[in-house]
Order: structure tokens, then sequence, then C-alpha cells
């Protein structure tokens, strides 16, 4: 059966895709027919970070719910925080820090786009 409904509480916790921080995954792409790739809530701690990378096919969305970082997009260096949302199209080349001492929280989709 499809997920319909998760809790966070009863979800596993694996390494993200980029060996860095670590997620908890709502929905996955064989749980849904849509163009949804994931749905997941991830931490990154002081330090962690992803390395400069894109997706041809794929656009992502985060909301940040609490802690510090610096999301590159581009060439845009944006600051993050709680309550910030950022998009990255697919193609764009985009890295992920946490900076500062609390974990920088934040909830993930993704999106096929071919």
């Amino acid at each position: 059966m499809d997920t319909i409904t998760a809790v966070i509480s009863s979800l596993a916790s694996e390494s993200t895709a980029h060996l860095q921080g670590s997620k908890k995954v709502f929905l996955r792409n064989s749980d849904t027919p849509t163009n949804l790739t994931q749905v997941a809530h991830g931490t990154f701690r002081a330090a962690d970070y992803c390395e400069l990378h894109s997706h041809a096919t794929m656009e992502e969305v985060f909301f940040f719910m609490s802690g510090k970082g610096i999301y590159t997009v581009g060439d845009q260096q944006i600051p993050l925080e709680k309550g910030v949302f950022v998009r990255i199209p697919a193609g764009v080349s985009h890295r992920l820090e946490a900076v500062g001492d609390e974990p920088l929280e934040y909830v993930y989709f993704g999106v096929a786009t071919e």
C-alpha cells in the first residue's frame, strides 16, 4: 500500500545521499505515482555540508525550521535560518552547509522534472 501518513518519531533515521547529516523520509518515489522523488525531514549539525552538485532532472525545495546555515545556489549565497524557503531548479549547482551550534533542520521535497 502507498504511504498515506507517517509520524516522524516512528521513522528510522538514515544518512542523506551526500553522506552528511541525517534524514527521516516521509515519502519515497516508490510510494507515489506522482513526480515526487522524496519528502523528508533533514538535520545537519555544525560543519555538516554537501558538496557542490546539481540534478539534471530534479527540482528541490527546502523549508528551514531551525538553526543556521548557508545555501549556495548558482552564484548566490543564501543565509539560512528559521522560516527561510529555498527552491533549486533542475540543473542548477547547489551546496548546503550548517553553521553555528544549533542543528540546521529542514523539510525537503524533490520533484522529477522529466
